[in-house]
């Protein structure tokens, strides 16, 4: 015959303890066969419960309320938090201008001699990246931290862009080779790519509610580039333009500067993510801070206990103190 379980003894124990039999007032034996009953079930339910891992460790929490829950369930809440923060964003990339410089040698009789530095720059102007977050992995670490890996999802977008390319010769090249600065307006791509951004959830127990806090040191989301062939035309034209003797065609190949450049759009750029849409949110299980009692508000004052993890479950807890009304 199974044991009945430590539900049952209880509710049996307070059933007993409730009773309030008909039977005289000096019936004083059997009030005392229902003591000694209410006191021997009374005894197993705090046997029973003792072998019992959630409620030893409820029992063992120094805080007056204690909250269990599943870490299964922390990590799924996670998971949900982490992909609001990327799910259907737009960055602006119109601030975004990127940079690369270099020096062009030459060797010769007398050794390599500098030739002189290309430096290419390019404003992205109305284009926009937009992202989409994916289904993240996420794993709880320790009492506080729920590692994420969240895949971001990068679509196709194109718009107006200016692509500037100068040119500084040294003092020796200068005799066959020009200054010269170019500025041409183009069409650019953000090309459809997936990345991975990493970080963590923070979770905190403030006394009133569980928070996750997100911890994204790294916000950074490298961006591939393209033009549209009719800008890339527009390009190779504007290099091609110098490729005389009595320029620089020299010295500068054309065709290794377009191969270049695109290699350049290839690498893409680093965009930061902006740092409003990483919020804290609180997990939907609160304390009220008030309580009432006939029909009177009576403040309570919660303090943070504990917060740790224990057999695939979150445990947390909080102190609890009648503050004192200032008024009767």
């Amino acid at each position: 015959m199974r044991a009945p379980s430590p539900l049952a003894l209880a509710v049996a124990a307070v059933t007993l303890a409730g009773c309030n039999p008909k039977a005289p007032h000096d019936d004083a034996a059997r009030m005392a066969v229902l003591k000694d009953t209410y006191d021997h079930l009374h005894a197993r339910l705090e046997k029973a419960a003792a072998t019992d891992p959630l409620v030893a460790s409820a029992l063992a929490d120094h805080g007056h309320v204690v909250l269990a829950i599943r870490s299964g369930l922390i990590e799924e809440l996670a998971g949900n938090v982490a992909r609001l923060y990327l799910d259907r964003v737009t960055v602006d990339l119109s601030a975004v201008e990127a940079h690369e410089s270099g020096k062009l040698g030459k060797k010769t009789f007398l050794g390599r001699i500098k030739l002189g530095e290309w430096r290419v720059s390019i404003e992205l102007g109305d284009l926009m990246g937009h992202l989409r977050a994916g289904s993240p992995r996420v794993a709880m670490r320790g009492p506080d931290l729920i590692d994420v890996e969240l895949p971001v999802e990068v679509q196709e977008t194109e718009g107006d862009a200016v692509l500037r390319f100068g040119w500084d010769s040294t003092a020796l090249a200068s005799v066959v080779c020009k200054d010269f600065e170019l500025a041409r307006k183009i069409r650019g791509r953000v090309m459809a790519q997936r990345r991975l951004v990493s970080g963590a959830l923070r979770l905190s127990n403030t006394g009133e509610s569980l928070t996750l806090t997100p911890v994204f040191p790294n916000r950074r989301v490298r961006l591939k580039l393209d033009l549209t062939a009719r800008s890339w035309g527009v390009v190779e034209s504007a290099l091609r333009s110098q490729d005389t003797f009595a320029k620089c065609g020299t010295l500068i190949d054309p065709d290794k500067g377009l191969a270049y450049l695109k290699g350049l759009a290839t690498g893409g750029i680093t965009v930061r993510l902006p740092p409003s849409i990483f919020r804290a949110v609180s997990l939907p299980a609160h304390l009220n801070k008030s309580v009432k009692v006939h029909e009177r508000p009576v403040g309570l004052r919660l303090t943070a206990e504990s917060l740790r993890v224990e057999t695939a479950t979150v445990w947390s807890s909080v102190s609890v103190q009648v503050q004192a009304n200032a008024k009767p």
